[in-house]
């Protein structure tokens, strides 16, 4: 059957409850003793209550699995309780050759995995879709910035329509500013593995760098034997890339050093938020970036393989959001651009909002404005010198203001004899004559 037809009306209470059996975890028997093994040779011995914490298991699974193991002659009983409160285990030397050989083979070392049916029903229980957005929670969840009116209009229903979102326009009209802060929008917390098992490979999904942990997992759900340890209650993830951006990044890849396979970013961003920033400015081109997405935003499927062949298809469950200084319509062609849906400019902001912000950072740094200093930055800078009004203006100049204030230890106003002196260092000139060589 078909990934998609997978059903979503599984809770998710069920869909991230703790397997009773080995059976119920839906991957290879062979995969998780050999995990076990694994976690063995990195210390003399561990009970069995130690391995399920470090496993994410109940101790009943692990136990099974210990007996086994120890009938092959793999593990061996390193204390019989006398001296401890339970029975330790460790390797034999037969399952410490094993150990190390599975270790070159697949390096991953970590809780069990969940299966990659489970991995998919888990995401699609999970989607954003379920999250409407609306004016007041827009406004509400991104009131630490001013946005105009006819922003607020756009992207509420993009966020809403699941389709992906291309933000354009001139540098420092506070595209990427933004558009990190579009995740905030979606505040109920999604689960994600430690990692998925497809075939007989593990890939590594969980990255403490983009996965943030929900504190209140620690509170209520852990206190529920139910909760499956596999899994961490985390806020939405964002994932952000620019210029560095390559190809490899958005297909698995395999860690030659730990020999640990990784997920690519959109795996994952699954049930957040994937950012391509600085769209035209990676090294791969910017026809070979589109056209990696054409299935993933029209199927929501999106189709990955591993270094072992194996092929499996995941959800495309998140909000793509495409961030550019150039215009689309010089990036892509007009197909792809319809299937975007959503093409947001930002431009220049108006003359009361660059007031606001204006005074919000005076205040921010302990400086007072004078009454016709802004009169002077409108009137005599910014239209003389036909310089759009930007939001990213207001904050840069009023800290070179205070630098100076500071440096010269200056009564803390900007006045409009120091603004000029901040704005002829902040901006080039270009009559100013090129010094070309030095004697």
């Amino acid at each position: 059957m078909s990934m998609m037809q997978s059903t979503q009306s599984n809770p998710i209470d069920s869909i991230a409850s703790k397997p009773k059996s080995i059976e119920q975890m839906g991957i290879p028997a062979r995969q998780l003793e050999t995990l076990i093994l694994k976690h063995l040779s990195q210390i003399t011995d561990a009970d069995v209550a130690t391995l399920a914490k470090t496993i994410g298991l109940s101790g009943n699974i692990i136990d099974s699995i210990l007996q086994k193991q120890k009938a092959e002659a793999l593990v061996e009983v390193r204390s019989d309780g006398r001296f401890s409160s339970s029975l330790r285990y460790g390797l034999t030397i037969k399952g410490r050759n094993i150990a190390h050989y599975e270790l070159q083979r697949d390096g991953y070392l970590g809780p069990a995995p969940i299966s990659i049916e489970h991995y998919n029903q888990l995401v699609l229980s999970q989607t954003t879709k379920d999250v409407q957005i609306t004016p007041e929670i827009l406004r509400n969840g991104l009131n630490d910035l001013i946005l105009p009116d006819n922003i607020v209009g756009t992207v509420g229903p993009a966020l809403n329509s699941g389709r992906a979102i291309f933000i354009y326009g001139l540098p420092g009209t506070g595209k990427t500013y933004v558009s990190r802060r579009l995740v905030r929008l979606f505040d109920t917390p999604v689960y994600i593995p430690y990692a998925v098992s497809v075939g007989s490979q593990i890939i590594q999904v969980f990255d403490p760098i983009i996965h943030n942990p929900v504190k209140a997992q620690q509170n209520t759900l852990l206190l529920n034997n139910g909760y499956d340890n596999r899994l961490v209650l985390c806020q939405r993830p964002e994932v952000v890339v620019g210029g560095e951006l390559t190809s490899d990044m958005l297909e698995v890849t395999k860690d030659p050093t730990h020999q640990v396979n990784r997920a690519p970013l959109q795996m994952k961003a699954n049930n957040g938020i994937l950012l391509i920033d600085d769209l035209g400015r990676q090294k791969v081109s910017v026809d070979a970036i589109l056209n990696r997405w054409i299935i993933p935003l029209e199927e929501k499927i999106d189709y990955l393989s591993l270094s072992s062949g194996d092929h499996f298809e995941i959800p495309f469950e998140q909000v793509l959001v495409f961030s550019s200084n150039i215009h689309p319509a010089k990036l892509a062609d007009d197909a792809f651009l319809r299937r975007i849906g959503y093409k947001i400019n930002f431009g220049p902001i108006s003359e009361e909002n660059y007031t606001t912000l204006w005074h919000e950072q005076c205040q921010k740094h302990g400086l007072e404005s004078h009454p016709k200093t802004l009169d002077y930055v409108f009137y005599s800078l910014h239209r003389p010198c036909n310089v759009p009004l930007l939001p990213c203006y207001p904050r840069d100049l009023v800290a070179m203001c205070s630098n100076q204030i500071n440096f010269h230890q200056q009564q803390p106003i900007i006045t409009p004899e120091l603004i000029q002196t901040v704005w002829e260092c902040y901006f080039v000139n270009d009559e100013q004559e090129e010094v070309t060589s030095y004697e």
